[in-house]
């Protein structure tokens, strides 16, 4: 009960962030160019310091094993996702691609990465950055296989080049070498990593302004999109992973990425591949006003289930 609370509070300052995003948006102090702007910033620069930064802490054979663990569990959870979406998102249905790829994958960096960190601090943040690795090879693979229907070996070497994988390989490099910046160094990376969460919402309530809220609120179909990607598949992670019996804080923190709203990047995927971009951005802004409920109840859940 006490984590579902905490959320919830943390989720609340979040909202009120994004809804000053949506202000600035409403009152032209933001534009879609200028948000693009502040996404490439967040995505390329301060997720990527966020992700390093956590990995200068003293060594412990015990978090390596949580790590790997958080590992383990990413890659289940992301199977869980893709089968449950093959099932319920059928294919062949107008726009099935983009309902899918907005069922499987989920807001794990511009959402999980500072509720992570506002529920968990730097071990958090460390252990969320398995669960982000996994989803950027996978989405720069299954996903883009997905959108095109064709296999594209550049998209995994794309994956493996991104930021956030980049910052992930080359501080866990510091952490097994013990290698500690010095702190006139790590102060302002650590500076410059803490406008994660306030800079994310902003570009998520600018993003949510930008779409046609009493549009997208007709449309029953994005009701049962978004209610498998906030409800269907994170239930079924937490079952799963709970089974394991592995390390409650790394399956909390699992579970915690897993149950964030659709990912930006299928609206990008959209974009990319001429697909249906308003749709996906209708599903975007719909999954990211729900998760606000549904989150902190999957928090509670996650507390009260064991097996």
């Amino acid at each position: 009960m006490e984590l579902a609370v905490i959320t919830a509070e943390k989720i609340s300052v979040m909202f009120v962030m994004a809804l000053i995003g949506m202000i600035c948006y409403r009152i032209g102090l933001i534009s879609g160019h200028t948000n693009e702007k502040l996404s490439d910033i967040l995505l390329l620069l301060v997720s990527p310091l966020l992700i390093f930064t956590s990995y200068q802490q003293a060594f412990d054979p015990e978090k390596l094993n949580g790590l790997l663990a958080a590992f383990f569990m990413a890659a289940v959870s992301h199977a869980v996702a893709i089968a449950i979406a093959s099932f319920l998102v059928k294919k062949g249905r107008t726009d099935w691609e983009v309902e899918r790829i907005s069922s499987i994958y989920s807001n794990c960096g511009f959402m999980g990465i500072p509720l992570v960190s506002a529920l968990f601090g730097a071990d958090g943040v460390f252990y969320a950055t398995a669960y982000i690795t996994v989803f950027n090879v996978l989405v720069w693979t299954h996903g883009v296989i997905l959108m095109t229907g064709k296999q594209d070996f550049k998209s995994f070497l794309t994956a493996l080049r991104s930021p956030c994988i980049v910052a992930v390989a080359v501080g866990l490099f510091c952490y097994l070498a013990r290698i500690r910046f010095p702190a006139v160094i790590l102060e302002p990376l650590t500076a410059i990593a803490d406008m994660n969460t306030p800079l994310a919402m902003l570009v998520a309530g600018v993003s949510i302004a930008g779409s046609d809220i009493r549009a997208l609120l007709m449309k029953v179909q994005i009701y049962y999109i978004c209610a498998i990607r906030l409800l269907v598949i994170p239930v079924a992670v937490l079952l799963v992973l709970k089974a394991f019996r592995l390390d409650d804080m790394v399956t909390t923190v699992v579970v915690l990425a897993t149950s964030c709203p659709t990912a930006t990047t299928g609206t990008l995927f959209a974009l990319k591949f001429h697909r249906n971009s308003g749709y996906a951005s209708e599903i975007f802004g719909l999954a990211t006003a729900g998760s606000i409920v549904t989150i902190p109840v999957m928090m509670l859940l996650c507390g009260l289930i064991t097996i």
